[in-house]
């Protein structure tokens, strides 16, 4: 899998997790928390851009997770 996909799958299962919580109401609300644009989130979880280290850093504290969660592939 790339690894473009694997942090896109990682990011989407979290934030859809904390939106289940109810920390969050959508993702519009999750991308205004972490101060990266909507349009920017929204092109990283379509496999449309790869995220730069500080966007992931911003992702990663808002999640609550360590950067290196975004980034391992889940054991099969």
């Amino acid at each position: 899998m790339q690894k473009r996909q694997v942090i896109a799958e990682n990011i989407r299962r979290l934030i859809t997790r904390r939106i289940k919580l109810g920390e969050f109401s959508s993702i519009e609300h999750f991308a205004s928390s972490t101060g990266v644009p909507k349009s920017l989130l929204s092109r990283i979880l379509n496999l449309k851009a790869d995220p730069k280290l500080s966007s992931l850093d911003k992702i990663a504290l808002a999640l609550e997770v360590p950067v290196e969660d975004l980034l391992r592939e889940k054991a099969k």
